[in-house]
């Protein structure tokens, strides 16, 4: 054997060629857009020039803190809103461009109406999701969508302006822009884009087009004075939608004082009252702002003149002074960065930026002032007592427990999170532990800073907490405290103490009050001065009622002024005023709040709040009696033995009442009247085990514990009160009369208990009245016709014990009145006096003076003259004299003659149509009244005869009319308001005459009446007889209630339907008697009843269930259930008959 060969071995595959791999094409089409923006900042010129850091695109800036631009193809260009400042350059025209996303399909144009004729052109942005095609080897291609865009000017013929295609692939949106200018136009364009190319609808090809956007073009360079701009420009390959863009910036110029440098929050020297332009973030500035500006403010009506400025310096300075920010440095209390974005109430305004510094904008006495809660440079500005209070009373209130805030959160613009809205919390430990956790959400308008934040929260808490609020009344003097001054009052009554009055001389320094009082030397005397302020002196010596001071007054004090006196041990608490109001002429009515002057460094720093003593009457729990004792005694008046039980008890001290009550036999307790005295009287005792408790009440309304008495057992009169003599009932239209009798004792009945219910059982029934002895009867009325219902009554006799019912048991019936003849005339009664009722039964004669007005309608007269509202006929047309007309001034003269119709006629024919407007305001004994009125009215006429149709008076003489007039009329006054549709037909030959009217109304007033009423009414005349029918809604509310009513005058009232094709009528009234073809009563009062067949139960069976009465006297009753007997009743026998037909009793003739 030779060596072994090595073989090499292939196999492949038979009878196919290789398949081709299909391909897909590249993306040919790409778009890149360029984004322009011109945003308006703001109002005003602003200062300073924001740098590429202060930019932001969607919350990124333009420039990172190391200089690397996030974004290096954006440009951008900053106008600050300068008067005299350049247009932009990369805005060469005003653009307003409108997403529109709608599909273009081959067989839908787009069609837009451009209505704005200042336009320069249009630009459409069309856009393509995908566009691509696949062709029967799976490789995928670009596709070919052609279109064309054609333009109608002032609605003539389109003209084709743009004619073009896309072709190409992409897989993602592929926009492109279109700029269509338009020529001149006096109306408007109508803009049509149309796709040539038919839509595929199949899966293989992606051929989708859009309307993307819709570009309104102004080519103009604007300026835009006094409005801050930025402009940006990027591309929209770096965003996939239009970017939120953001710039922190210096706001506007605002007026500042001219020694103010709003960058180093300083004042140099003294103000002189100038102001000059400056950028400054002290919102106190920007109330004056907004308060003096004539272009965004209140400026056209509130001059610089009529502000209080030195108010406002005051308070810009304690909003520029430094307090601790928390983190171990210092800031100014108060500043404002807010962005106004839209349009508001001026007042609403003010008031909301007043707030930032805790202030109020207020107008009073031809200024406007703002006041801020802060420290004051004097304590107080006007001091009240109850000698200058008018009857020396001080209403004093507060806040319900529910509105005691104890946690603030507070919203502010949080620029550590790109100024999106943060929330930060303040608690009261204190006010959480006494009230429980009770949160005020507070949003800080213009806060940038949490640290405000928290003080703005700081003082809503404790200022909410201090609420207690005082009311007075005085006279003149009233016009002296504005809302926001500090007012001390000196109450007595509340300090416990003299601690004000009035002067009773004066020497110098010694003031000579006009009562004894604890002043000693160091306290303060408070004093009115003439020149209506109000200054405080340190106490040097007290000699009686003379009180020598250490310093004179500014002012030399009068007698009869009026004085306080503050001391270390009794402070006078201080009140800011909140409103000054005048109820009556010489009268001011004074509200004020709660001031504590410790509170603003608390809340600056966290000093310690100062409580000062402001009453020296203790409050403490008074003690309860120390004993209740019970006593009876006997009495004879007139014939009568009366026992009275006594309950006495100790003095207690502290104590200004005594609450007391008693019970017997462990009844329920009685209440006595609150009594100053130590005993009290209960009359009319009956014999029992009596128990009594007291409990002292002090001037403060604080209460005791109850002391009760020994259990004791005393002799009275024996047994409860009588039980009535009768209880009787009487049935009344829509009520229920009752009346019962007292038996003899029961003379000391207090009064009489009622009790009614539907069902006859006591246990279910309900009390209706207490009726003091010695009344003895009552009405229960509003009831349904026929109801009925069941009536108890008892006694309770001057010392609350209760007699027993009456009657036993079953209660007596009463029922209201089913008698429908009084019913229905109470109702017609009612339904007359409506306003409804009285116009459905008025003659028809409304509109009839329009009508008849053109029955004298005459040719013009050059030798008349006519007064405003008359009308006359030249040349066919008809005309109205909206003025006085004098002598040869003929129609159609338009200073004085109105064309308000036409006029046809002929010898035998006369047609008229005339519309007439008429408006006024007059103004009668005070009230002004604004009406308006529109009349419509056509009419034809014609006669056999061959009369001169041209005679002045030829209406008179036709034989037959036709008339249509509407009139509608409005009519108001400052307290009602009117409004009356009315259309009226009329036609008529020789003495005949058919007319039907239809009227609509709706009233409304400031007394409480609201009225509405819609009505049709027809009437015919013949033979001089009148037939009238009507129906109408009306709904009528006034201070006796609401009425609604739908009525019908008719001879006969019937609903028809169709059954099978064939009239019925299922019900009808005619002649006072109603008809009712089928009926189902759920509850059914009959006074007569007329069976015309027979009457029989709903489970009626012959000789098994139910009942049947015949009309030939035959009656049958069955049981509930079968097999139970059946009775037959006729006139000649009487059978009872059992279940299996035997019969068991029969009574027959």
């Amino acid at each position: 054997m030779g060596e072994a060969r090595k073989f090499d071995i292939h196999g492949a595959k038979g009878g196919e060629d290789k398949p081709k791999t299909p391909t897909e094409a590249p993306d040919s089409l790409r778009s890149v857009a360029i984004a322009k923006m011109l945003i308006a900042v703001g109002e005003g010129e602003f200062e300073g020039t924001p740098t590429a850091r202060d930019i932001c695109l969607d919350n990124t800036p333009l420039q990172d803190p190391q200089g690397n631009m996030n974004f290096p193809s954006v440009k951008w260009e900053w106008r600050t809103g300068a008067v005299d400042q350049t247009s932009i350059g990369g805005i060469p025209s005003v653009e307003n461009e409108t997403t529109i996303s709608t599909e273009l399909r081959s067989g839908t144009p787009w069609v837009r109406a451009i209505t704005n004729t200042q336009l320069s052109a249009v630009r459409v942005r069309l856009a393509w999701p995908a566009l691509q095609s696949v062709d029967s080897g799976g490789n995928i291609n670009g596709y070919r969508i052609e279109y064309k865009v054609e333009l109608a000017t002032d609605g003539g013929a389109y003209q084709q302006v743009l004619s073009e295609a896309v072709d190409g692939k992409t897989t993602s949106t592929y926009e492109r822009t279109r700029r269509i200018d338009l020529p001149r136009a006096t109306t408007g364009w109508l803009m049509r884009i149309t796709r040539l190319t038919i839509n595929q609808n199949n899966n293989k090809i992606s051929d989708t087009m859009q309307i993307a956007g819709f570009t309104e073009v102004i080519d103009a360079k604007i300026r835009y004075p006094n409005t801050a701009l930025l402009y940006i420009e990027f591309s929209a390959e770096q965003f996939r939608n239009i970017p939120a863009v953001t710039v922190e910036c210096d706001g506007r110029k605002w007026q500042v004082p001219s020694n103010y440098d709003p960058r180093s929050r300083s004042y140099t020297g003294i103000w002189d009252g100038t102001f000059k332009e400056a950028w400054t973030d002290n919102p106190v500035w920007h109330t004056y702002g907004i308060t003096t500006s004539d272009r965004f403010g209140l400026g056209r009506r509130i001059k610089p003149w009529m502000v209080d400025i030195w108010e406002l310096y005051r308070v810009s300075q304690y909003c520029d002074q430094l307090v601790p920010d928390g983190k171990g440095g210092m800031e100014p209390r108060f500043i404002c960065n807010l962005n106004l974005q839209s349009k508001a109430d001026a007042w609403s305004l003010l008031r909301d930026i007043s707030a930032i510094y805790r202030g109020m904008t207020y107008w009073a006495q031809g200024q406007v002032f703002t006041l801020s809660d802060m420290p004051r440079a004097t304590d107080f500005d006007f001091a009240y007592t109850r000698a200058n209070v008018i009857d020396g009373k001080f209403t004093y209130s507060s806040a319900s427990e529910r509105t005691r805030y104890t946690r603030a959160l507070i919203s502010y613009d949080n620029p550590l999170n790109n100024f999106d809205t943060d929330v930060t919390a303040v608690t009261d430990a204190k006010l959480q532990r006494r009230y429980g956790d009770n949160p005020l959400e507070i949003s800080a308008i213009g806060c940038t800073r949490e640290s405000e934040a928290q003080r703005r929260g700081k003082w809503a808490l404790l200022t909410n907490s201090k609420d207690r609020a005082v009311t007075f009344k005085v006279g003149l003097d009233g016009r002296i405290p504005l809302p926001g001054y500090v007012i001390p009052i000196a109450d007595e009554l509340l300090a416990g103490r003299p601690v004000g009055g009035r002067i009773s001389a004066v020497n110098g320094k010694v003031i000579t009050l006009d009562r004894d009082t604890q002043a000693k030397p160091g306290e303060r005397l408070i004093l009115n001065l003439p020149d209506g302020k109000c200054e405080g002196r340190t106490v040097q010596l007290v000699s009686g009622r003379q009180v020598t001071v250490t310093v004179a007054y500014s002012v030399a004090p009068e007698p009869e002024l009026v004085w306080a006196l503050d001391a270390d041990d009794l402070a006078i608490p201080l009140y800011r005023v909140v409103s000054v109001a005048r109820p009556e002429p010489g009268v001011f009515e004074i509200s004020a709040v709660q001031y504590d002057p410790s509170k603003f460094a608390h809340i600056d720093t966290g000093a310690r709040l100062e409580e000062r003593p402001i009453s020296v009457i203790p409050i403490t729990v008074v003690p309860a009696p120390a004993s209740v004792t019970l006593t009876s005694s006997y009495a004879v008046n007139q014939g009568i033995a009366i026992s009275t039980m006594n309950i006495s008890w100790p003095a207690v001290n502290g104590a200004v009442a005594y609450d007391v009550e008693w019970r017997k036999d462990g009844g329920n307790w009685i209440k006595v009247h609150r009594t100053g005295s130590t005993s009290v009287d209960v009359t009319g005792i009956y014999a029992g085990a009596y128990l009594a408790r007291v409990r002292s009440v002090s001037a403060f309304e604080i209460s005791s514990i109850w002391k009760s008495s020994n259990l004791t057992n005393l002799e009275g009169k024996v047994g409860l009160p009588p039980a009535v003599s009768f209880l009787t009932t009487t049935s009344e239209l829509f009520g229920i009369g009752v009346r019962w009798g007292f038996p003899p004792g029961a003379e000391d009945t207090q009064r009489t208990e009622v009790w009614y219910g539907p069902a006859n059982d006591l246990a279910l029934a309900t009390k209706l009245a207490d009726l003091a002895y010695p009344q003895a009867d009552s009405r229960m009325q509003q009831l349904q016709a026929g109801a009925t219902l069941f009536f108890w009554a008892r006694l309770v006799d001057r010392t609350g014990n209760v007699g027993p019912f009456y009657p036993v048991g079953n209660g007596v019936m009463g029922q209201a009145s089913s008698n429908a003849d009084p019913v229905l005339e109470l109702l017609t009664g009612k339904v007359t006096k409506t306003e409804l009722g009285k116009d459905l039964l008025d003659e028809l004669d409304g509109l009839q003076d329009q009508i008849d007005s053109l029955d004298g309608l005459k040719g013009y007269d050059p030798e008349a003259t006519y007064l405003k509202g008359q009308m006359v006929v030249e040349g066919g047309r008809i005309y109205q004299a909206f003025v006085d007309v004098p002598v040869g001034t003929p129609p159609p003269n338009g200073a004085f003659w109105l064309d308000v119709g036409q006029s046809v006629e002929t010898a035998n024919g006369l047609a008229q149509q005339v519309a007439t407007n008429t408006a006024d305001i007059t103004e009668l004994d005070g009230v002004v009244t604004a009406q308006a009125s529109m009349t419509n009215a056509l009419r034809a006429s014609a006669r056999d005869d061959s009369g001169s149709g041209a005679k002045a008076d030829a209406l008179k003489g036709w034989a037959s009319t036709a008339a249509i007039v509407e009139e509608s009329k409005v009519r108001t006054t400052a307290i009602e308001a009117e409004a009356t549709k009315t259309t009226k037909l009329e036609a008529t030959v020789g003495q005949n005459t058919s007319a039907i009217q239809q009227t609509s109304s709706a009233l409304a007033n400031t007394n409480g009446q609201l009225q509405t009423l819609w009505s049709v009414k027809m009437e015919t005349t013949a033979g001089g007889q009148k037939y009238a029918a009507s129906f109408g809604l009306g709904l009528q509310v006034d201070p006796s209630g609401v009425s609604s009513q739908f009525v019908v005058r008719a001879d006969t009232f019937m609903l028809l339907n169709l059954a099978n094709g064939t009239p019925v009528s299922p019900f009808s009234v005619s002649g006072g008697q109603t008809f009712i073809r089928s009926a189902f009563l759920e509850d059914g009062s009959i006074t007569n009843a007329k069976i015309g067949n027979y009457i029989q139960s709903n489970n009626y069976v012959p000789g098994v269930t139910g009942w049947r009465l015949s009309f030939d006297g035959t009656f049958e009753m069955n049981g509930n259930i079968a097999g139970i007997g059946t009775m037959r009743l006729t006139n000649t026998f009487l059978k009872f008959i059992y279940a299996n037909g035997v019969v068991g009793i029969d009574l027959s003739l």
